[in-house]
């Protein structure tokens, strides 16, 4: 049995014991975890709430049993001072070595507090652990006011925790506006104004110098020499990487902070990971926890023998601040075309790439916020009159969301599979795409409804991500196509030949004599037959039968080659009457085809209900188009022979 040692006992590190528990080799490790504090792993995202009731059970991630009925032995109270990668052994602080096989560092991170005389001075305190908590509630009995030092975050949590104190608040911030790092000025600036209306006063702009005791108190002044006055003072200016220990055993650390590890969590030293905060990856340590969630689950995947790679995650946040929604999804400050509705207690935006959504930024209640949340991740495209209808009143279009299809919805066009016997299928058991896949075939045709069966059971990701194959190829001969049908419908038929001596003349036998006409006819109706091999391909599963995207690439090359030969056959004329009909008929079946063709190419792009919709329109019109096509065609081969 493998021996993994686990240094830090906080949210992310219980996570991956808890994701540990849920994988296939957790009983062939032996873990122990080590934390500093003294109780077991807690809810830090919620710590405001300890202030209400006082309560650690509340905040508490697992009962103290859940460690030994899990076979983990957690040591509380207990600080690992050195990591020994050669021998794979660690120190604890009471001198005690601990051999290990495989090393996870989730030590977090620690508040920075920033180079200012008097920030040792009692009365001032930082905002991160219970212990911090409960320093604030003690020196808080019989105090009046408070200022919270930084305006991120963190320290509008900290507001709202010595706003349930009874105090009156003050947050000071360095930067022009709230939340610099999440919200541009005018986003802060509504905010700013929703906190004033709870009672916190905001100084922006400011930076603090010096602190000092004085005879009531502390007396904070700042760098344009202004003062204020205050019972207590939190520092609440941002975290930094626990790195200390990695750097002093020789673990490669970023040079702002953060241990250095690769997709696989690797660091520098063989064996040894780092997960959470405390870790640097892609130049980037995250701050929030759901990356650190994802790097915990990316490494038991890695540890179960699987391929546990972590690529990165989006910076986005939904969060409630002194009771006040603040939002921010996607590339949120990011280039772009940018939109804005804002009321007097709202502020919403969004950002645009090529007319798809890209980012948002979201202050005050919004009942479209998940929508936004959701439509950012899709990279839903959006019309001219979307937008105007955004910046005019504050909306997105509606998301369709699949939860409100009928139960008779098609999800999955190939195999005519309903919403209906998809949900039935979760209800039996079913919880992965790949298990609806094998129950049901959807999916397993073209795979252009993953997506959709990724929502129903709630997964993303790679399981669901469609690229179709002969994408490329799809989309060359699909643009031909509906190049080749906008000619047809706006050129002039091409002009009779001059004079017979020329070579004009013998290209345009091509459509005036009748064996060149029989020759390029018979091959328009061969390829078109050929063409229709991809209804049988469509609804037969075998794996034989190659994989459908190349089918469907393969499908408009064919009807482009159709093109072709019919520019030989008729020369851009119409004709008269039947030929009429037949020639419409068949131009319009082909720049149906080719459009349909261009969306399922792009289906990466644009793949929210509004392409949907379009690439369903068309599609139907490809068809519709087709059924009178056999007819007509075999009205006009009777016509040429018979007269």
């Amino acid at each position: 049995m493998q021996r993994i040692i686990v240094i830090g006992n906080g949210m992310v590190s219980h996570h991956f014991c808890a994701a540990l528990c849920a994988s296939k080799v957790s009983k062939t490790y032996d873990v122990q975890i080590f934390g500093e504090e003294p109780q077991a792993a807690y809810d830090r995202v919620h710590l405001t709430d300890y202030f209400k009731a006082r309560d650690l059970s509340a905040l508490s991630l697992s009962a103290p049993e859940w460690y030994s009925k899990n076979n983990f032995k957690l040591n509380t109270n207990c600080r690992i001072v050195s990591i020994d990668p050669i021998a794979k052994t660690v120190r604890s602080d009471s001198g005690q070595d601990y051999e290990y096989d495989k090393l996870i560092i989730a030590t977090g991170s620690t508040p920075f507090i920033p180079p200012v005389p008097g920030t040792d001075k009692p009365g001032v305190f930082v905002y991160r652990t219970i212990q911090d908590a409960e320093q604030i509630i003690d020196f808080s009995q019989g105090k009046t006011s408070a200022v919270v030092l930084g305006g991120g975050l963190l320290g509008l949590e900290a507001a709202n925790a010595l706003r349930e104190l009874g105090l009156k608040s003050t947050v000071v911030e360095f930067a022009n506006g709230l939340m610099p790092r999440q919200l541009n000025e005018e986003a802060s600036s509504v905010l700013e104004s929703q906190i004033r209306d709870l009672g916190v006063e905001i100084l922006t702009g400011k930076g603090a110098r010096a602190v000092s005791r004085t005879r009531s108190g502390l007396e904070i002044t700042f760098n344009d020499e202004d003062k204020i006055e205050t019972d207590l003072l939190v520092i609440a200016t941002g975290v930094r990487p626990t790195d200390e220990l990695a750097r002093d055993s020789g673990l490669d650390v970023g040079a702002r902070g953060g241990i250095i590890v690769n997709d696989r969590l690797e660091t520098s030293a063989k064996d040894v990971y780092a997960i959470g905060e405390c870790a640097l990856h892609r130049g980037q340590v995250y701050g929030f926890v759901a990356p650190g969630y994802q790097m915990a689950e990316a490494l038991v995947e890695s540890l179960a023998g699987g391929e546990g790679n972590f690529k990165g995650a989006n910076l986005s946040c939904r969060l409630k601040l002194l009771g006040i929604e603040v939002s921010a999804f996607g590339d949120y400050l990011g280039e772009g075309h940018t939109l804005t509705h804002r009321t007097k207690d709202t502020f919403r935006l969004i950002v645009l790439k090529r007319d798809s959504l890209a980012g948002g930024i979201v202050v005050g209640e919004w009942d479209q916020t998940h929508q936004l949340q959701l439509a950012i991740s899709q990279e839903r495209f959006m019309t001219p009159g979307e937008q105007a209808e955004f910046e005019s009143r504050g909306v997105i279009p509606a998301n369709d969301a699949l939860v409100d299809w009928p139960s008779n919805a098609i999800i999955c066009n190939c195999t005519q599979t309903t919403k209906g016997t998809l949900s039935a299928c979760l209800s039996s058991g079913c919880s992965k795409v790949s298990e609806l896949s094998e129950q049901t075939g959807a999916g397993t045709v073209c795979g252009s409804c993953l997506p959709l069966l990724g929502q129903l059971c709630g997964t993303s990701g790679e399981e669901t991500a469609y690229k179709p194959k002969g994408s490329k190829l799809l989309w060359a001969t699909a643009a031909l196509g509906a190049i080749a049908c906008a000619l047809f419908l706006t050129l002039s038929p091409l002009p009779a030949a001059n004079s017979v001596q020329t070579a004009y003349y013998q290209f345009s036998q091509l459509w005036q004599d009748s064996f060149y006409k029989q020759f390029s006819g018979y091959t328009m109706a061969g390829l078109s037959l050929l063409a229709l091999s991809l209804s049988a391909r469509k609804r037969l599963r075998l794996k034989m039968m190659g994989n459908y995207g190349w089918w469907r690439a393969i499908h408009s090359t064919l009807g482009f080659l159709c093109l072709i030969a019919l520019v030989a056959h008729t020369g851009f004329d119409f004709g008269e009457n039947l030929n009429l009909w037949l020639m419409t008929c068949f131009v319009l079946l082909n720049l149906a085809g080719s459009i349909a063709g261009l969306t399922v190419a792009m289906e990466d792009r644009f793949n929210g209900p509004w392409a949907r919709r379009i690439r369903s329109y068309v599609t139907k019109a490809h068809i519709l188009f087709f059924w009178p096509y056999p007819v007509l065609l075999g009205f006009h081969i009777y016509k040429a022979y018979a007269y």
